[in-house]
Protein backbone atom coordinates (compact mmCIF):
# COMPACT_ATOMS: atom_id res chain seq x y z
CA UNK A 1 0.00 0.00 0.00
CA UNK A 2 3.44 2.52 0.62
CA UNK A 3 3.75 4.50 -2.94
CA UNK A 4 6.64 3.48 -5.04
CA UNK A 5 7.63 6.09 -7.98
CA UNK A 6 6.50 9.28 -8.95
CA UNK A 7 2.69 8.89 -9.50
CA UNK A 8 2.07 6.44 -6.85
CA UNK A 9 3.84 9.68 -4.81
CA UNK A 10 1.76 12.21 -6.45
CA UNK A 11 -1.28 9.94 -6.16
CA UNK A 12 -0.33 9.27 -2.38
CA UNK A 13 -0.05 13.08 -1.48
CA UNK A 14 -3.59 13.36 -2.37
CA UNK A 15 -4.88 10.84 -0.34
CA UNK A 16 -3.56 11.90 2.08
CA UNK A 17 -4.65 15.52 1.83
CA UNK A 18 -8.30 14.53 1.01
CA UNK A 19 -7.91 12.05 4.27
CA UNK A 20 -6.49 15.02 6.55
CA UNK A 21 -9.25 17.30 5.44
CA UNK A 22 -12.06 14.10 6.04
CA UNK A 23 -10.92 12.28 8.82
CA UNK A 24 -10.37 15.44 10.87
CA UNK A 25 -13.90 16.87 9.76
CA UNK A 26 -15.65 13.54 11.04
CA UNK A 27 -13.56 12.65 13.75
CA UNK A 28 -13.08 15.99 15.40
CA UNK A 29 -15.19 17.81 14.15
CA UNK A 30 -18.16 16.06 14.42
CA UNK A 31 -18.00 12.61 16.43
CA UNK A 32 -15.81 14.55 19.24
CA UNK A 33 -17.96 17.60 19.36
CA UNK A 34 -20.99 15.13 19.91
CA UNK A 35 -19.32 13.27 22.56
CA UNK A 36 -18.57 16.65 24.34
CA UNK A 37 -21.97 17.28 23.99
CA UNK A 38 -22.90 14.03 25.44
CA UNK A 39 -20.46 13.98 28.10
CA UNK A 40 -19.67 17.40 28.92
CA UNK A 41 -15.76 16.45 29.53
CA UNK A 42 -13.46 17.30 27.37
CA UNK A 43 -10.47 14.93 28.17
CA UNK A 44 -13.27 11.98 27.64
CA UNK A 45 -14.16 13.25 24.33
CA UNK A 46 -10.76 13.87 22.93
CA UNK A 47 -10.28 9.77 24.82
CA UNK A 48 -13.52 8.59 22.89
CA UNK A 49 -12.79 9.73 19.65
CA UNK A 50 -9.45 8.77 19.64
CA UNK A 51 -10.09 5.16 20.34
CA UNK A 52 -12.43 5.00 17.42
CA UNK A 53 -10.43 6.69 15.05
CA UNK A 54 -7.53 4.00 16.46
CA UNK A 55 -9.95 1.40 15.80
CA UNK A 56 -11.27 2.35 12.26
CA UNK A 57 -7.75 2.37 10.90
CA UNK A 58 -7.34 -1.44 12.35
CA UNK A 59 -6.79 -2.85 9.16
CA UNK A 60 -3.03 -1.42 9.93
CA UNK A 61 -2.44 -4.19 12.88
CA UNK A 62 -2.75 -3.88 16.47
CA UNK A 63 0.63 -1.87 17.33
CA UNK A 64 -0.66 1.25 14.35
CA UNK A 65 -3.93 1.08 15.76
CA UNK A 66 -2.43 1.80 19.78
CA UNK A 67 -0.05 4.88 17.23
CA UNK A 68 -3.39 5.91 15.54
CA UNK A 69 -5.35 6.51 18.70
CA UNK A 70 -2.42 8.15 19.99
CA UNK A 71 -2.25 10.80 16.99
CA UNK A 72 -6.41 11.03 17.31
CA UNK A 73 -6.31 11.92 20.84
CA UNK A 74 -3.52 14.65 20.05
CA UNK A 75 -5.33 15.72 17.18
CA UNK A 76 -8.56 16.14 19.21
CA UNK A 77 -6.43 18.10 21.79
CA UNK A 78 -5.24 20.64 18.81
CA UNK A 79 -8.57 21.12 17.16
CA UNK A 80 -9.48 21.68 20.87
CA UNK A 81 -7.06 24.10 21.69
CA UNK A 82 -6.82 25.86 18.50
CA UNK A 83 -10.76 25.56 18.10
CA UNK A 84 -10.53 25.26 14.71
CA UNK A 85 -9.72 21.75 12.49
CA UNK A 86 -7.50 23.46 10.06
CA UNK A 87 -4.23 22.83 11.88
CA UNK A 88 -5.22 19.23 12.54
CA UNK A 89 -5.91 19.18 8.82
CA UNK A 90 -2.79 20.02 7.77
CA UNK A 91 -1.04 18.21 10.37
CA UNK A 92 -2.78 14.74 9.97
CA UNK A 93 -2.07 15.12 5.82
CA UNK A 94 1.58 16.13 6.84
CA UNK A 95 1.60 13.06 8.92
CA UNK A 96 0.32 10.71 6.56
CA UNK A 97 2.47 12.11 3.62
CA UNK A 98 5.49 11.05 5.77
CA UNK A 99 4.27 8.22 6.66
CA UNK A 100 4.12 6.63 3.35
CA UNK A 101 7.12 8.54 1.42
CA UNK A 102 9.62 7.56 4.37
CA UNK A 103 7.75 4.38 6.20
CA UNK A 104 10.49 1.33 6.03
CA UNK A 105 9.51 -0.93 3.50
Amino acid sequence: MLPRGPAEIAAWIALSLTAGFCEETIFRGYLQRQFLALTGSAPLAVLIQGVIFGVAHGYQGLRNVITITVFGMLFGALALWRSSLKPGMVLHAWTDIFSGIFARR
